[in-house]
Protein backbone atom coordinates (compact mmCIF):
# COMPACT_ATOMS: atom_id res chain seq x y z
CA UNK A 1 0.00 0.00 0.00
CA UNK A 2 1.33 3.45 -0.94
CA UNK A 3 1.45 6.03 1.82
CA UNK A 4 2.36 9.70 1.49
CA UNK A 5 2.88 9.94 5.22
CA UNK A 6 6.26 9.13 6.80
CA UNK A 7 6.84 6.86 9.78
CA UNK A 8 7.09 8.59 13.16
CA UNK A 9 9.93 11.17 13.07
CA UNK A 10 11.70 9.50 15.97
CA UNK A 11 12.10 6.24 14.03
CA UNK A 12 15.64 5.41 12.92
CA UNK A 13 16.12 4.48 9.27
CA UNK A 14 19.00 2.58 7.72
CA UNK A 15 19.30 3.59 4.05
CA UNK A 16 20.40 0.62 1.92
CA UNK A 17 20.05 1.85 -1.67
CA UNK A 18 19.49 5.06 -3.58
CA UNK A 19 19.28 5.95 -7.24
CA UNK A 20 18.41 9.12 -9.12
CA UNK A 21 15.18 9.03 -11.14
CA UNK A 22 14.71 10.77 -14.49
CA UNK A 23 11.61 11.23 -16.61
CA UNK A 24 11.11 12.60 -20.11
CA UNK A 25 9.60 16.07 -19.77
CA UNK A 26 9.10 18.35 -22.78
CA UNK A 27 11.35 16.19 -24.93
CA UNK A 28 14.29 15.87 -22.53
CA UNK A 29 15.11 13.66 -19.54
CA UNK A 30 14.99 15.59 -16.29
CA UNK A 31 15.82 14.68 -12.70
CA UNK A 32 12.61 13.99 -10.75
CA UNK A 33 13.92 12.79 -7.40
CA UNK A 34 15.99 10.17 -5.61
CA UNK A 35 14.61 6.68 -5.13
CA UNK A 36 15.46 5.22 -1.74
CA UNK A 37 15.26 1.80 -0.07
CA UNK A 38 15.58 1.85 3.69
CA UNK A 39 15.16 -0.43 6.66
CA UNK A 40 13.45 0.13 10.02
CA UNK A 41 12.35 -2.16 12.83
CA UNK A 42 9.14 -2.59 10.78
CA UNK A 43 10.98 -3.95 7.74
CA UNK A 44 12.04 -2.62 4.35
CA UNK A 45 10.43 0.34 2.59
CA UNK A 46 10.72 2.10 -0.75
CA UNK A 47 10.37 5.88 -0.88
CA UNK A 48 11.31 8.96 -2.88
CA UNK A 49 13.32 12.02 -1.91
CA UNK A 50 12.84 15.22 -3.90
CA UNK A 51 16.41 16.59 -3.63
CA UNK A 52 19.64 14.99 -4.83
CA UNK A 53 21.96 13.32 -2.32
CA UNK A 54 25.67 12.58 -2.60
CA UNK A 55 25.66 9.70 -0.10
CA UNK A 56 23.30 7.36 1.74
CA UNK A 57 24.20 9.05 5.03
CA UNK A 58 22.72 12.35 3.87
CA UNK A 59 19.19 10.96 3.56
CA UNK A 60 16.92 11.68 6.51
CA UNK A 61 13.37 10.62 7.21
CA UNK A 62 12.04 14.12 6.70
CA UNK A 63 13.30 14.10 3.10
CA UNK A 64 11.10 11.17 2.08
CA UNK A 65 7.64 10.84 0.49
CA UNK A 66 5.68 8.07 -1.28
CA UNK A 67 6.37 5.32 1.27
CA UNK A 68 5.83 1.74 0.10
CA UNK A 69 6.39 -1.22 2.45
CA UNK A 70 8.23 -4.09 0.75
CA UNK A 71 6.85 -7.50 1.78
CA UNK A 72 9.37 -10.25 2.49
CA UNK A 73 7.86 -12.45 -0.23
CA UNK A 74 8.76 -9.81 -2.83
CA UNK A 75 12.50 -10.30 -2.51
CA UNK A 76 13.27 -13.45 -0.48
CA UNK A 77 12.22 -16.77 -2.08
CA UNK A 78 11.71 -19.87 0.01
CA UNK A 79 14.89 -21.92 0.46
CA UNK A 80 14.41 -25.11 -1.60
CA UNK A 81 15.26 -28.51 -0.17
CA UNK A 82 18.58 -29.73 -1.56
CA UNK A 83 20.07 -26.27 -2.10
CA UNK A 84 23.34 -25.34 -0.39
CA UNK A 85 23.27 -23.37 2.84
CA UNK A 86 26.32 -21.10 3.05
CA UNK A 87 28.76 -21.53 5.96
CA UNK A 88 29.07 -18.74 8.50
CA UNK A 89 32.17 -16.90 7.26
CA UNK A 90 33.66 -13.53 8.33
CA UNK A 91 32.82 -10.55 6.06
CA UNK A 92 36.43 -10.19 4.89
CA UNK A 93 36.24 -13.65 3.31
CA UNK A 94 32.67 -13.70 2.03
CA UNK A 95 30.69 -11.42 -0.28
CA UNK A 96 26.92 -11.70 0.16
CA UNK A 97 24.96 -10.66 -2.90
CA UNK A 98 21.68 -9.13 -1.70
CA UNK A 99 18.63 -8.54 -3.92
CA UNK A 100 18.41 -5.03 -5.36
CA UNK A 101 15.12 -3.35 -4.45
CA UNK A 102 15.45 0.13 -5.92
CA UNK A 103 13.01 -0.72 -8.76
CA UNK A 104 10.39 -2.24 -6.48
CA UNK A 105 7.99 0.71 -6.91
CA UNK A 106 7.79 -0.12 -10.62
CA UNK A 107 7.90 -3.92 -10.31
CA UNK A 108 5.03 -4.05 -7.81
CA UNK A 109 2.71 -2.50 -10.39
CA UNK A 110 3.49 -5.15 -13.01
CA UNK A 111 2.14 -8.63 -13.56
CA UNK A 112 4.91 -10.23 -11.45
CA UNK A 113 5.20 -8.30 -8.17
CA UNK A 114 7.52 -10.99 -6.77
CA UNK A 115 9.87 -10.79 -9.76
CA UNK A 116 12.86 -9.86 -7.55
CA UNK A 117 12.42 -13.00 -5.43
CA UNK A 118 12.02 -15.11 -8.55
CA UNK A 119 15.24 -13.63 -9.96
CA UNK A 120 17.11 -14.51 -6.75
CA UNK A 121 15.85 -18.10 -6.97
CA UNK A 122 16.77 -18.34 -10.67
CA UNK A 123 20.32 -17.15 -9.99
CA UNK A 124 20.65 -19.54 -7.04
CA UNK A 125 19.52 -22.39 -9.31
CA UNK A 126 22.20 -21.53 -11.88
CA UNK A 127 24.83 -21.29 -9.13
CA UNK A 128 23.84 -24.68 -7.73
CA UNK A 129 24.52 -26.20 -11.16
CA UNK A 130 27.85 -24.37 -11.43
CA UNK A 131 28.81 -25.70 -8.01
CA UNK A 132 28.41 -29.20 -9.41
CA UNK A 133 30.50 -28.26 -12.48
CA UNK A 134 33.16 -25.81 -11.20
CA UNK A 135 35.65 -23.89 -13.30
CA UNK A 136 38.70 -21.94 -12.04
CA UNK A 137 37.55 -18.76 -13.78
CA UNK A 138 33.97 -18.78 -12.54
CA UNK A 139 33.46 -17.47 -9.02
CA UNK A 140 32.86 -20.35 -6.60
CA UNK A 141 29.38 -20.34 -5.10
CA UNK A 142 29.39 -20.90 -1.33
CA UNK A 143 25.64 -21.26 -0.92
CA UNK A 144 22.57 -19.35 0.19
CA UNK A 145 22.30 -17.13 3.21
CA UNK A 146 19.06 -18.28 4.83
CA UNK A 147 16.86 -16.55 7.40
CA UNK A 148 13.56 -18.00 8.60
CA UNK A 149 13.52 -20.47 5.73
CA UNK A 150 14.02 -17.83 3.01
CA UNK A 151 17.00 -16.96 0.82
CA UNK A 152 18.27 -13.52 1.86
CA UNK A 153 21.53 -13.56 -0.11
CA UNK A 154 23.92 -15.57 -2.26
CA UNK A 155 27.45 -16.04 -0.93
CA UNK A 156 30.73 -15.99 -2.84
CA UNK A 157 34.39 -15.53 -1.94
CA UNK A 158 35.47 -11.90 -1.62
CA UNK A 159 37.88 -10.65 -4.29
CA UNK A 160 40.04 -7.54 -4.43
CA UNK A 161 38.45 -5.52 -7.24
CA UNK A 162 36.77 -5.62 -10.62
CA UNK A 163 38.45 -5.21 -13.99
CA UNK A 164 36.49 -1.95 -14.28
CA UNK A 165 38.11 -0.63 -11.11
CA UNK A 166 41.66 -1.78 -11.86
CA UNK A 167 43.29 -0.28 -14.96
CA UNK A 168 46.79 0.36 -13.60
CA UNK A 169 48.26 -2.78 -15.19
CA UNK A 170 47.95 -4.61 -18.47
CA UNK A 171 45.12 -7.06 -17.93
CA UNK A 172 44.73 -8.06 -21.56
CA UNK A 173 46.18 -11.46 -20.66
CA UNK A 174 43.23 -12.30 -18.40
CA UNK A 175 40.83 -12.36 -21.35
CA UNK A 176 41.92 -15.84 -22.41
CA UNK A 177 40.98 -17.31 -19.03
CA UNK A 178 37.74 -15.31 -18.99
CA UNK A 179 36.92 -16.80 -22.39
CA UNK A 180 37.66 -20.24 -20.96
CA UNK A 181 35.09 -19.60 -18.21
CA UNK A 182 32.56 -18.34 -20.75
CA UNK A 183 32.95 -21.43 -22.92
CA UNK A 184 32.54 -23.64 -19.85
CA UNK A 185 29.16 -21.98 -19.28
CA UNK A 186 28.26 -22.58 -22.91
CA UNK A 187 29.13 -26.27 -22.70
CA UNK A 188 26.69 -26.51 -19.77
CA UNK A 189 24.00 -24.98 -21.99
CA UNK A 190 24.01 -21.52 -20.39
CA UNK A 191 24.87 -18.00 -21.56
CA UNK A 192 25.99 -15.32 -19.09
CA UNK A 193 24.46 -12.42 -21.10
CA UNK A 194 26.11 -9.69 -19.01
CA UNK A 195 29.85 -10.00 -19.58
CA UNK A 196 31.44 -6.61 -18.85
CA UNK A 197 34.45 -5.30 -16.85
CA UNK A 198 32.35 -4.95 -13.68
CA UNK A 199 31.48 -8.65 -13.77
CA UNK A 200 35.10 -9.79 -13.93
CA UNK A 201 36.76 -9.93 -10.52
CA UNK A 202 40.54 -9.77 -10.06
CA UNK A 203 42.58 -11.33 -7.30
CA UNK A 204 46.25 -10.88 -8.12
CA UNK A 205 46.66 -12.35 -11.59
CA UNK A 206 43.53 -14.48 -11.24
CA UNK A 207 40.29 -13.48 -12.95
CA UNK A 208 36.83 -14.90 -12.32
CA UNK A 209 33.39 -14.24 -13.79
CA UNK A 210 30.67 -13.16 -11.35
CA UNK A 211 26.98 -12.18 -11.37
CA UNK A 212 24.69 -14.81 -12.88
CA UNK A 213 21.47 -12.83 -12.56
CA UNK A 214 21.12 -12.57 -16.35
CA UNK A 215 22.37 -16.10 -17.02
CA UNK A 216 19.84 -18.06 -19.09
CA UNK A 217 19.77 -21.28 -21.00
CA UNK A 218 20.73 -20.90 -24.65
CA UNK A 219 17.70 -19.97 -26.72
CA UNK A 220 15.67 -18.46 -23.87
CA UNK A 221 14.16 -14.98 -24.08
CA UNK A 222 15.98 -12.02 -22.52
CA UNK A 223 12.89 -9.85 -22.33
CA UNK A 224 12.82 -8.12 -18.91
CA UNK A 225 16.33 -9.44 -18.22
CA UNK A 226 18.66 -6.85 -16.69
CA UNK A 227 21.89 -6.27 -18.62
CA UNK A 228 24.53 -3.54 -18.45
CA UNK A 229 24.00 -0.52 -20.70
CA UNK A 230 26.52 -0.19 -23.55
CA UNK A 231 27.88 -3.72 -23.03
CA UNK A 232 25.34 -5.63 -25.13
CA UNK A 233 23.49 -5.45 -28.44
CA UNK A 234 20.08 -3.96 -27.67
CA UNK A 235 18.62 -5.59 -30.79
CA UNK A 236 19.33 -9.09 -29.45
CA UNK A 237 16.71 -10.38 -27.01
CA UNK A 238 17.61 -14.06 -27.08
CA UNK A 239 20.17 -15.86 -24.93
CA UNK A 240 22.87 -16.77 -27.46
CA UNK A 241 26.51 -17.83 -26.91
CA UNK A 242 27.54 -15.08 -29.33
CA UNK A 243 26.26 -12.51 -26.82
CA UNK A 244 29.12 -13.40 -24.46
CA UNK A 245 31.73 -13.57 -27.20
CA UNK A 246 30.68 -10.17 -28.59
CA UNK A 247 30.87 -8.69 -25.08
CA UNK A 248 34.34 -10.15 -24.61
CA UNK A 249 35.42 -8.55 -27.89
CA UNK A 250 34.05 -5.23 -26.59
CA UNK A 251 36.28 -5.61 -23.51
CA UNK A 252 39.28 -6.23 -25.81
CA UNK A 253 38.49 -2.95 -27.58
CA UNK A 254 38.02 -1.18 -24.24
CA UNK A 255 41.41 -2.45 -23.02
CA UNK A 256 43.07 -1.35 -26.25
CA UNK A 257 43.92 -4.91 -27.29
CA UNK A 258 41.78 -4.56 -30.41
CA UNK A 259 41.72 -1.51 -32.67
CA UNK A 260 38.17 -2.15 -33.87
CA UNK A 261 35.47 0.48 -33.21
CA UNK A 262 33.14 -0.13 -30.28
CA UNK A 263 30.20 -2.34 -31.24
CA UNK A 264 27.56 -1.17 -28.79
CA UNK A 265 28.17 2.58 -28.37
CA UNK A 266 25.27 4.79 -29.34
Amino acid sequence: MLSLHPPPPTEHIDVLEMNEAFEEIDGSFQFTGTLVVYNTHNGLHHARSIPRHSSLLEIKLEHLINFIPIPISAYTPLFPSGFTRAPDLPPQKCYIKKPKLISYDRIRQGSQPNDIAESVLLEATVCELLKQHPHPNIAPYLGCQVTDGRITGLCFPRYNCTLMEERSKDYSGVLAVVESGIKHLHVLGFVHNDINPSNIMLDGDKAVIIDFESCRRAGESLEDCGRTYEWYDEEVNTSLPQNDLDALEEIRIWLGVSSKPFQFAE
